[in-house]
């Protein structure tokens, strides 16, 4: 049995495709859904990495070292990503939370 990688790659004709794809739908995602509304709290999140199907993100300004860092990458930017870009396996978090200068709280 194939793994949902394995399908996705199928449909495809490279990982390096189904990378760009996979890139392009989830900046959009950030650019026009997420990044506007946590920019309220200072914040913004950015698209470092594209493997496969796991994407690495940054959490900057307000959102760097804020206590509600992780609640907010579960429930609401991973949840609006998945909701937008199937395709989407793993989400990690890159962000170097103890250098935040100034989080929102």
């Amino acid at each position: 049995m194939n793994s949902s990688i394995d399908f996705l790659k199928e449909r495809f004709s490279s990982a390096d495709d189904l990378e760009a794809i996979i890139w392009d739908k989830v900046a959009t995602v950030i650019e026009q859904e997420i990044n506007p509304g946590i920019a309220s709290h200072g914040g913004f999140i950015e698209l470092l990495e594209v493997v496969n199907d796991t994407i690495y993100l940054m959490m900057g300004g307000g959102c760097q070292g804020c206590g509600m860092a992780a609640l907010t990458l579960r429930q609401g930017v991973e949840a609006a990503i998945r909701d937008k870009v199937p395709e989407v396996g793993e989400v990690r978090d890159s962000t170097d939370h103890e250098a935040g200068l100034n989080p929102y709280f």
